[in-house]
Formats: C-alpha cells, sequence, structure tokens
C-alpha cells in the first residue's frame, strides 16, 4: 500500500485516497497505517463540498440513509449510488510517517519542511561525518539546481541522500554530477520496509565511503566531544609476528606490520588510551632518540582514512601523546600478546584487559598463517 501512495504523491504531493481504493489493496495494511496515525482522515462534508467522480463534478445528497452523486451539470444525468467508504478520505501525514522511518532508523535531528516544499527527515552520524536525509515529493524541471542547492541549505551533512516518493532517478549525467556534490538520490518505495520502516542506510551512501564505517553510539559522541579525539580509524592487534622484529597490525582493514620499537610505543600508548580519560599518556624520549615518534607514524600513514599521522598519534606538548581514536576502536588478541617473545610487549599486554573481540571488517591473513581471534 506504501508504495501506491508514494507512486501518487509523486505526481501529486497532497493526493488523498478513498477508504474504499485503499481498502482493496490491503485492508490489514489500510488498518495498521490507519491505527499509527500515518494515514489521517480528511476533513471533508461530502453534503456541503464537491464530489469528483471519473473526474465529473458531482454533489452528493443523502437518500433513506443511502448516498447518491448528482451530475453537477446535468439534471438529466442519472445519479449514482456511491458507497459512505467511497467518500472518506485519508491522506499520508508526513511528521508522523517518517517519525516513524526516523525511530526505526535512529535518525537524529528535527524533521521539518524546507524549501520547495522538500523535508529534512533528519541525520545520522558515522565516524567522522554526517549523512542528511531529505524527502522530494515532486522533482521539478530545474531537479539539479533543486538538489544542489539543498546541499548549500544543508551544510552540516557532508553526504545528502535524497529520497524521492517512487521513481528512482537514472540520468547519468544528473547523477554523476550529484555525486561529485555528495548527493545520492533513492527511491523510498524501493528502499523502506513497509513493515518494519527500516531502511539500508549504509548501503544507501556506500559509494562515498572506501571503508566500512561504524554509526557512533551516545557513548561515542559524548566522548568525541568530551576528549576531543581527532581520527575515527579502527585498529586491531592480532598479536602475531611473521619474522623477527616485525608484529603484525590491521588499520581499517588492510594489514601492515610495526617495527619492534615503534610496536612498543604503540602499545604503551594503546594502554594509556584504553585506561586514561582522553588517552594521554607522559613520555619521555631519551636523547638521540627523537625519530621515535616519526618511525611509529610513518608506516601508519598510508592506511589511515585522513593519511595524517600525525592527528593519529597526537602530541599534546609538554611530552604528552596519545592515540586519538576512540578506545572501542582499537582491539587486540591479548593471549597472543602474553605469549609474544618480547618480555616488555608481555608486560604491557597484562595491563590490557582479558578480550577484546576484533574489529567486524574481514580480518585479513598474515604472513604464512591466518589470525584467529581468541574466542570469549
Amino acid at each position: 500500500m506504501l508504495s501506491f501512495i508514494l507512486k501518487n504523491l509523486e505526481s501529486f504531493p497532497a493526493a488523498s485516497f478513498t477508504e474504499t481504493e485503499l481498502v482493496g489493496i490491503s485492508r490489514s495494511s489500510f488498518n495498521t497505517l490507519t491505527k499509527q496515525k500515518c494515514l489521517s482522515r480528511l476533513k471533508y462534508d461530502a453534503l456541503k463540498e464537491p464530489y469528483y467522480l471519473s473526474d465529473d463534478e458531482k454533489f452528493i445528497k443523502k437518500r433513506n440513509g443511502r448516498y447518491f452523486a448528482y451530475s453537477a451539470e446535468s439534471a438529466d444525468v442519472d445519479p449514482v449510488e456511491v458507497k459512505e467508504s467511497d467518500l472518506k478520505r485519508y491522506q499520508l501525514s508526513f511528521p508522523t510517517f517518517f517519525e516513524k522511518v526516523r525511530l526505526a532508523n535512529n535518525i537524529e535531528g528535527k524533521f521539518q519542511e524546507i524549501k520547495d516544499g522538500y523535508f529534512y527527515i533528519g541525520y545520522k552520524v558515522f565516524d567522522s561525518f554526517r549523512v542528511g536525509f531529505v524527502f522530494a515529493p515532486k522533482i521539478k524541471d530545474g531537479k539539479l539546481v533543486e538538489f544542489t542547492g539543498l546541499k548549500e541549505l544543508c551544510k552540516d551533512d557532508k553526504v545528502l541522500v535524497v529520497f524521492t516518493p517512487f521513481t528512482k532517478i537514472e540520468n547519468i549525467e544528473l547523477n554523476y554530477t550529484l555525486s561529485k556534490c555528495m548527493i545520492t538520490t533513492a527511491s523510498l518505495a524501493s528502499s523502506l520496509n513497509a513493515k518494519t520502516y527500516k531502511l539500508p542506510v549504509n548501503d544507501l551512501f556506500k559509494e562515498f565511503t572506501e571503508n566500512q564505517i561504524t554509526e557512533l553510539t551516545a557513548k561515542q559522541k559524548k566522548d568525541y566531544e568530551t576528549h576531543g579525539y581527532k581520527c575515527y580509524d579502527k585498529m586491531h592487534i592480532p598479536g602475531t609476528f611473521p619474522r623477527s622484529k616485525s608484529n603484525d597490525i590491521v588499520i581499517n582493514g588492510h594489514a601492515s606490520t610495526l617495527p619492534d620499537e615503534a610496536f612498543l610505543l604503540f602499545l604503551e600508548l594503546l594502554v594509556g588510551l584504553k585506561k586514561n580519560k582522553g588517552g594521554w599518556i607522559t613520555k619521555y624520549i631519551e636523547a638521540g632518540k627523537y625519530q621515535t615518534i616519526s618511525r611509529l607514524r610513518t608506516p601508519l600513514k598510508g592506511s589511515l582514512l585522513q593519511k595524517d599521522a600525525k592527528a593519529f598519534i597526537e602530541s599534546g606538548g609538554s611530552k604528552q601523546y596519545r592515540i586519538s581514536t576512540h578506545p572501542d576502536f582499537v582491539t587486540y588478541d591479548k593471549k597472543a600478546l602474553l605469549k609474544h617473545p618480547d618480555s616488555t610487549v608481555r608486560a604491557l599486554a597484562k595491563k590490557l584487559r582479558k578480550v577484546i573481540t576484533p574489529p567486524s571488517e574481514s580480518i585479513p591473513y598474515f604472513s604464512n598463517h591466518f589470525y584467529k581471534p581468541t574466542p570469549t
């Protein structure tokens, strides 16, 4: 039923529907949508207002408890009996309907009508960027100008997903131009699960993301605000070492290695990240070893989301350093680290909590063996 309603909205955003035609599609869906107040009944006095039948204007008279439609143009035309359900009209309530969509998909912000009859549904925060969602009931001829104008209006949203009611925009040139503006379009009818109101959110804007992204929890958002972490990179330490003086790491799903000296420094920073509020540690660099931090940053740079190793291994002055991503985003295999041949690695591993599961992205294999996470 929602597909039928959305398809008609595309032609006429203020479209209304009789109870007869909606029940004819699905009585259960009609009952559900009216109970949820997604369908609201229009105030319509059939005995006072015009009634249209096959595009002809009629007026309604009630005789012996039955309703008849009379021609407004000629008294010679026989009246047509109509059901009471033909006189009850319903309309999709955008605020109520989209509140269901917002709740089902944890969309934040305020639902509001913006320019040109478009509606801002809200936004979601994913790692380092915000995605805004807009509903465009009717696409006019100047749709390119309208869409790019939306990006100017929704300045806090790095990516905009613009939903059309039913028809997917297939214009290759238009979609290419919109893509350069970080705007993507989708059909709401084909994207939305009509029963759960769920949307395939990540799939809607995957063209703009190279790596798997994570929706921040409320606590993680607060931590970013409180502690000012600069990055959203994800890292896993499997505790394996393919050869002497080389240690495996996974950054944003990419396998890499760190030499022993850099690996020890990273573990020291990791302990600080997990145990100290904000993750800062005081690190005194011995004379003649001022390149230690640089040797840690260099192997990491190519796999970082922003390619900014100085932001990831952040210096706060006064010999203060930290891993500048959320503690939840750095995981490790403590059991494997405790078997490391380096006693300093083992000592640092003892300071870490027992077992942290690896990140959700696929773990690549390392050298001559596959990584197997420690069972919880």
